[in-house]
């Protein structure tokens, strides 16, 4: 198992994967203080936190979190590419569904809705930056 050069980018990769591992673990726990209000912009949109919608997302970002984290440690082969895009794009169907969906777009003249969007437009542009 070759371990990989621990450099910006990485660090960056580490950052991005305990922001989703946390994220994922505050939907499910229904503690949705200080992520910037995605998990619970999310729960509006699908009706709380017990919502079966909401516990997949929430899943699915613990485990993406995890698999990002843990590319940075382990070599996970072709996966890697893969996932990195796979994550890409559920980031930007998560961002739609937690920013328009769900009554939010009502919000948009408040300070708070576009530093919500300028917040979770950083972690997309980070996953663009580690894509390749």
């Amino acid at each position: 198992m070759a371990s990989k050069r621990l450099n910006i980018v990485g660090i960056l990769i580490i950052l991005v994967g305990a922001f989703m591992l946390l994220s994922g673990i505050a939907s499910l726990t229904g503690n949705t203080q200080g992520l910037g209000g995605l998990s619970h912009d999310l729960s509006r949109a699908f009706g709380g936190s017990g919502n079966t919608f909401n516990i997949i997302i929430a899943v699915i970002q613990i485990i993406a979190g995890g698999l990002l984290i843990i590319s940075r440690f382990a070599s996970i082969g072709a996966l890697d590419a893969f996932l990195r895009i796979a994550i890409f794009i559920f980031w930007i169907v998560v961002m739609v569904l937690g920013l328009v969906l769900g009554g939010n777009i009502e919000r948009i003249s408040t300070l708070a809705w576009w530093i919500s969007l300028v917040n979770h437009s950083i972690i997309l542009m980070i996953l663009w930056m580690i894509k390749d």
